[in-house]
């Protein structure tokens, strides 16, 4: 039912797409989705919303030495697809399934687990600054952020 997504291990595994491939990926992203929202409820509008960006990403850079940071994880669900949790997605949001947040138990690909919202601006200012220090100029640190995490004061500081 989903022929690319069903074979990705890894985000790694994005390297080999053309625009063709990804634009067929993104459409059996949403279809997965979708298939969920008819089973349970969860944040599913900011998913939906991040389909393309998180391809993007996981094109451009190598979250397995660079960061990524999901404020909030609402907009968690297809990172998780893209970083080899198709089989196991029927599962998120489940006793003992995948979580509907970023999960570093879960896969490499999650730093950490998200904390308030806003946090993410600081956390990757905070990252950067620190591999600057250790002389890691080449790591990248990168903040996904949506509108319901504007309002936070921190997200100004």
């Amino acid at each position: 039912m989903h022929p690319l997504l069903s074979k990705l291990e890894s985000a790694h595994d994005l390297a080999g797409m053309n625009t063709a491939d990804l634009t067929r990926l993104a459409a059996e992203i949403r279809d997965t989705l979708c298939n969920l929202l008819a089973e349970r409820t969860a944040h599913f509008a900011s998913n939906l919303g991040v389909v393309e960006l998180c391809l993007a990403l996981h094109s451009v850079f190598d979250f397995r030495k660079d960061r990524l940071i999901w404020d909030t994880g609402h907009q968690i669900y297809p990172h998780k697809l893209v970083t080899g949790r198709y089989r196991d997605f029927d599962t998120i949001r489940t006793i003992g399934g995948l979580m509907g947040y970023p999960n570093p138990h879960e896969s490499a690909y999650d730093l950490f687990m998200t904390g308030h919202a806003g946090c993410s601006v600081s956390t990757a200012m905070g990252l950067r600054s620190g591999d600057l220090l250790r002389g890691e100029d080449q790591r990248h640190a990168v903040a996904v952020i949506g509108d319901g995490a504007f309002p936070s004061g921190i997200v100004f500081e």
